[in-house]
């Protein structure tokens, strides 16, 4: 198997970041960082899957990726990332304005986990 690459969980987060460098002006900004989060979220657990089936260890849903993340104790708090599966589960109703807010408040922690789980990919890889 080829050793994967990282790039796309890399630029994700760096739009994530950017967006989240000022405080959103609008609701429509606000909107489009909770679009990021999501894709962030969705190429970070994919990312994950890729490495961990590098290093021969199966996994198929996102819930199963971080558990095995946490079983091999390259993540310390699997919970947090059900956390983020389960906000991300919620994007699509961001019409509400209190799911969004709930969305918008978690994204800097993601974040923060995010650039952890990143180097710890990358250190897997190398």
């Amino acid at each position: 198997m080829n050793k994967p690459k990282l790039d796309n969980f890399k630029k994700a987060l760096r739009t994530l970041e950017e967006a989240m460098s000022s405080p959103p002006k609008s609701l429509l900004e606000r909107d489009g960082i909770i679009q990021r989060f999501e894709y962030c979220l969705e190429i970070s657990w994919g990312s994950a899957k890729k490495i961990l089936e590098y290093h021969e260890n199966k996994v198929d849903t996102p819930r199963n990726v971080f558990r095995e993340l946490a079983k091999l104790e390259w993540i310390d708090n699997p919970e947090e990332w059900i956390t983020f599966l389960e906000a991300r589960n919620k994007t699509s109703h961001i019409y509400h304005e209190e799911i969004a807010e709930e969305l918008f408040k978690i994204i800097p922690a993601f974040l923060k986990s995010s650039k952890t789980l990143l180097r710890i990919l990358e250190e897997k890889v190398s």
